[in-house]
């Protein structure tokens, strides 16, 4: 009798429900537990509460969640009930026994979600879900919840691998861009090539690395680059390959635009140095360095890829754009010297080419830069 009641409560509550969408995702935090006794105490008290807080709400949106669905159940019924599909006594069955598997659902669900309370308040932690392992992503700008994130670019989730308890080698992408310029035979910046128009850029993959056990002083920081340095000539020049030598000389019409990109790929080494903080967590811990000061000494050493030569003028009333990529004798083996200081992930960065810019060119000029750097 009470469990029929139950049910009528249950059909009757439901027609008003919205749907609730329950989510069981256990918190987790990341920040370490102070080391005082009395403050983690507290922080561990205050965890507690927030977990046992999240799973009382989801207990809510398991009930919220069963009686939508019996809602429109009962809904379909009815439907049939008016069109004379099912009579009146199969139409009562059919809303006991909908009722029935809410009212089991409810318990079942509810049931786990008390067991992971039990778990919650001895300091235990059982994540199971069959259908989330690792799996990759690719989207750009698609939503994943209702609170406006939305994926753009590449996720890899690797949800089934365990933390590393000592992470000695990290990575991250790295972007630069600032100015390029030249110095060589005399020459200082600024004399044969425009310092503001003439820029620099590097996008990568930089592995950074602990030499010792147990400090993080020291980094050895190595990765993947394209280095991309512009010229951009003065006085209304251009670059020219006359008979095996790269030369500037004047173009014939007014030049909106003359500028020379280099495609490097290198291979960048540093040694990083600055200090750092260990937190440690449960069950790993890790060296961070947010809005720490950082120094980088090191070089790099790769081939060069090509050259472009980009030029913009007006020609008999008409407007032209050319792009030229062919042999200017730019060196092919590039490589250098390069530093970097900053706080964070935000740098200061520095390179100089040890090779001239042309193998064969009436000046042997090398490049130098200087760019912003973010380490990603």
């Amino acid at each position: 009798m009470k469990r029929i009641i139950f049910y009528i409560a249950l059909v009757a509550t439901g027609l008003c429900m919205p749907k609730a969408y329950a989510q069981f995702t256990p918190v987790k935090f990341e920040d370490p537990l102070p080391t005082a006794p009395e403050e983690r105490k507290a922080e561990l008290e205050r965890r507690l509460q927030v977990k046992l807080d999240q799973f009382e709400k989801v207990k809510q949106n398991i009930i919220a969640d069963e009686k939508y669905d019996l809602k429109k159940a009962v809904e379909k019924i009815t439907a049939q009930l008016e069109e004379g599909s099912i009579t009146p006594e199969q139409a009562q069955a059919l809303k006991e026994e909908a009722a029935k598997k809410a009212a089991l659902n409810i318990d079942n669900k509810v049931a786990i979600v008390d067991n992971q309370i039990a778990l919650a308040k001895r300091d235990e932690v059982y994540d199971f879900n069959a259908n989330q392992g690792t799996y990759f992503e690719m989207g750009f700008g698609n939503a994943y919840d209702d609170n406006g994130s939305f994926l753009l670019g590449f996720n890899y989730n690797a949800k089934n691998r365990k933390k590393k308890y000592d992470k000695r080698t990290t990575s991250d992408v790295v972007l630069a861009s600032g100015f390029n310029n030249t110095i060589g035979d005399g020459k200082t910046i600024g004399d044969s090539y425009r310092f503001g128009k003439s820029g620099f850029a590097e996008i990568g993959i930089a592995l950074k690395t602990r030499l010792f056990k147990d400090s993080y002083k020291v980094r050895l920081v190595y990765g993947l680059s394209y280095h991309f340095n512009t010229l951009s000539p003065k006085n209304n020049k251009y670059f020219v390959n006359n008979d095996g030598t790269t030369v500037l000389e004047e173009f014939p019409n007014k030049l909106k635009q003359s500028q020379m990109r280099f495609d490097n790929l290198v291979v960048p080494v540093h040694f990083e140095f600055g200090p750092s903080k260990k937190r440690e967590y449960k069950d790993y811990f890790r060296y961070d360095t947010t809005n720490m000061l950082k120094v980088g000494i090191g070089g790099f050493a790769g081939i060069n890829t090509g050259a472009t030569q980009f030029l913009k003028y007006k020609a008999g009333g008409e407007r032209f754009a050319t792009r030229v990529r062919t042999d200017f004798n730019a060196t092919k083996f590039v490589y250098g010297v390069s530093g970097y200081i900053g706080l964070g992930s935000i740098s200061l960065y520095a390179k100089y080419d040890l090779n001239p810019v042309f193998t064969n060119s009436a000046a042997k000029d090398h490049n130098i830069s200087l760019a912003l750097r973010l380490d990603l």
